[in-house]
């Protein structure tokens, strides 16, 4: 099994508000990384390309479904991705279900540096290629 390095192909964000992601858009590092945005779940969804290896950014509320719901639906068709769930707020009932549900992070709005430092971590560390083409280890 031959194992080759891989950098995530895109950033999709999953949120009603997606103007509170415009720092992070605008950061100079991650310009050659491509953006998308979604308002629902199920837009998203249906835009899934389960051959990119995508960071996602899903919002614990959307407006049809939680992002924990989402998560459970995402990880059926890919099994691996680095999923960053947000709260407009901080909860601790958020961060909990966000940690059970397996998500690769649980961060609270305004964007701030620690997201981008995130997000640049996520986006620039290598990740082993196994198999399928979405299987990010």
């Amino acid at each position: 099994m031959n194992a080759t390095t891989q950098r995530v192909d895109d950033l999709i964000v999953v949120d009603a508000a997606p103007d509170d992601y415009a720092p992070l858009f605008l950061d100079e590092r991650l310009h050659d990384t491509p953006c998308r945005q979604f308002a629902s779940g199920e837009a998203a969804l249906q835009q899934l390309d389960p051959s990119r290896a995508t960071l996602w950014m899903v919002n614990m509320r959307l407006p049809d479904m939680t992002g924990v719901s989402f998560l459970e639906l995402l990880r059926q068709r890919v099994r691996r991705c680095p999923v960053f769930l947000i709260s407009d707020e901080h909860s601790l009932e958020d961060e909990l279900a966000a940690r059970a549900a397996g998500a690769s992070a649980y961060l609270c709005k305004p964007v701030n540096g620690a997201w981008l430092r995130l997000c640049r971590d996520a986006i620039s560390r290598p990740a082993q290629r196994r198999g399928a083409p979405q299987s990010l280890s």
